[in-house]
């Protein structure tokens, strides 16, 4: 959609799932940027100050500072000595230019030391530890005490609710003395404590999403098999209470458009302010809870500071930066480029702007520039379009069992779902899943053939209203040759064939999913109305005409300066397959 805007196209965007819908319409909605800075000054003067109160400490010289980030630790009791046991999968903080901060496991204090030491010595406590050997890993833990072990789940099971956390250390920023780290004090733990009692008092009236976390029909029984049943109880207390300010004092701003702007940049703190995300040692920041497609419960949280210090990965002020940054490129959009030297430079595209306007029907489409009509329903039907009058689709369908969309966009919806359920009726629902949602899941009684029926349908849709000599784009991708074959059948049926199918990256270097036995690439299928204008005579030669243009695409790939391994070859020889194979049928 931005980038169709951008070229000045009219737009149609149809998708099933309202946080999808709510971000797209953010995405080419306009906005100035004077506006949306006013804003932002009130939200600091108001909720910023009220929150970052919770988040003050003391550095170790004495000076007044700011608390980047709060590491807790989860406890259990041993069911064999009775022992409690802190479930460090090790004792690690940072490692920097040789230099590492660790943690005595006994004490707690922070030790600096040079480089990694297989045998640190505590100076307090004088223990001798391997700050890289914890008690947990791989969903077990052992007690330090006797040696039992046990499954992290039966102990949640034994508790009947998630496991208790235990607050141990802090980043924070001191203006005199810079980032450091530091074992909690009493006056931290105090802090901890009154945010605790105001939550508490102020419970009832709380803006905070008060739903039970689905179970029927669930695809990944995390997190509702570490004892959580509610999605409050993936934030802490302090986490709440400070959400819960900026939401209210976000819902008191009195234009809408400027309102769900500051929205979308709450919604996306949420993916770095939940007790579901940890702290990467060497990188000195917060991991994002979605950085994998799952809800991955770990041993070891890290607290967020809400509102944002001057460093610090995630906070609402570093969204907000990036959706104003995003509407200042939409703005003034420029191209990064590298010229004859190697030096990168931006270049400005002209009179180009991402400005999407929005009309209410597909008459409305023809009647002004750059028209934008967005739709939160199914594909299924696009009753609303007329035959044979859209230039092009561009898509993006679901990947059969490989990510459950709405499963995953829940953790988003019950709070946007707060501010948002009076104005948008798709937000009414007390979650985002809808039993149309064409996904494959077994556990929903949705088949394979459920999938392949209504992808079948969105397809033929998508072909009544192409002309002629459009296209339909795509990218795919599958570890599974059934996945190819199912999608060539469904294309076929739907009336059409594949007209080429260009390789592209589609994780980056160092993306959560670029890992070895991993899929890296993509396949754009590139899908035209049959007939393809092939003849008979194709068959006879079809292997090797897959069999040639699979080496040369790798080849190129390899060109590329990029590591290729077999799931990649996989790829490319399964997208060559169904090409050559649909054009031939």
């Amino acid at each position: 959609m931005v980038e169709a805007i951008r070229l000045g196209c009219r737009v149609i965007g149809v998708d099933i799932n309202p946080v999808a819908w709510f971000i797209t319409k953010k995405e080419i909605e306009p906005v100035t940027l004077a506006d949306l800075d006013e804003a932002y000054r009130h939200l600091k003067k108001t909720a910023g100050q009220r929150i970052l109160k919770y988040y003050r400490t003391h550095c170790p010289a004495g000076h007044e500072a700011d608390v980047m980030y709060f590491f807790w630790v989860k406890v259990v009791d041993c069911p064999n000595c009775g022992w409690e046991v802190q479930l460090f999968p090790n004792y690690e903080l940072s490692r920097r230019d040789h230099a590492n901060v660790v943690f005595c496991p006994q004490c707690l204090s922070i030790i600096e030391t040079k480089g990694y030491q297989r045998q640190t010595v505590c100076p307090e406590c004088q223990t001798v530890f391997n700050p890289r050997k914890g008690v947990s890993g791989r969903g077990v833990y052992c007690c330090p005490n006797c040696g039992h072990k046990e499954r992290l789940l039966d102990a949640v099971a034994r508790e009947g609710e998630p496991l208790e956390m235990k607050l141990h250390a802090l980043e924070g920023h001191c203006s005199t003395c810079g980032r450091f780290f530091k074992r909690v004090d009493e006056a931290d733990l105090a802090l901890w404590e009154k945010a605790r009692a105001e939550c508490a008092a102020r419970w009832d009236e709380l803006l905070i999403p008060r739903q039970k976390i689905p179970t029927k029909g669930r695809s990944d029984p995390r997190p509702v098999n570490h004892g959580y049943r509610y999605f409050w109880q993936m934030f802490n207390d302090r986490q709440l209470l400070c959400l819960s300010k900026l939401l209210e004092e976000i819902l008191e701003l009195p234009d809408r458009n400027i309102r769900e702007f500051m929205l979308v940049a709450f919604s996306d703190c949420l993916d770095t302010n939940t007790m579901f995300c940890k702290y990467e040692a060497q990188w000195h920041k917060i991991s994002v809870f979605f950085g994998l497609h799952a809800y991955h419960p770990i041993e070891r949280p890290t607290e967020n500071n809400v509102w944002g210090t001057i460093f610090g990965r995630g906070t609402f002020t570093r969204c907000f930066e990036k959706v104003r940054r995003a509407k200042e490129y939409c703005l003034k959009p420029y191209e990064r480029l590298i010229d004859s030297r190697g030096k990168r430079f931006s270049k400005h595209t002209g009179k180009e702007r991402i400005e999407g306007y929005y009309v209410e029907s597909f008459q409305g489409l023809l009647e002004r520039d750059r028209a934008a009509l967005l739709r939160c329903t199914s594909s299924e039907d696009l009753s609303f379009i007329p035959d044979r009058s859209v230039d092009a689709i561009i898509t993006d369908p679901p990947y059969f069992e490989n990510i459950q969309y709405s499963e995953l966009a829940d953790f988003f919806y019950v709070w946007l779902r707060l501010a948002l359920k009076d104005k948008y009726p798709w937000f009414t629902p007390e979650y985002s899943g809808r039993p149309e949602e064409i996904v494959h899941n077994e556990k929903q009684g949705k088949t394979k053939d459920f999938f392949s029926r209504g992808l079948q349908r969105v397809f033929q849709e998508c072909h009544r209203v192409l002309k002629g000599d459009g296209i339909m784009a795509f990218t795919f991708h599958h570890n599974k040759t059934w996945a190819w074959e199912a999608i060539a059948r469904i294309l076929l049926k739907s009336g059409f064939y594949i007209s080429a199918t260009p390789i592209v990256r589609s994780e980056g270097k160092s993306g959560f999913h670029s890992s070895e036995g991993n899929i890296r690439y993509d396949a754009v299928l590139v899908c035209r109305k049959r007939p393809s204008g092939e003849n008979e005579s194709q068959w006879a030669g079809i292997k090797k005409r897959i069999l040639s243009d699979s080496v040369d695409w790798t080849r190129r790939t390899l060109e590329s300066g990029v590591m290729v391994n077999r799931v990649d070859v996989f790829t490319i020889v399964m997208a060559k397959s169904i090409e050559y194979i649909t054009k031939a049928w």
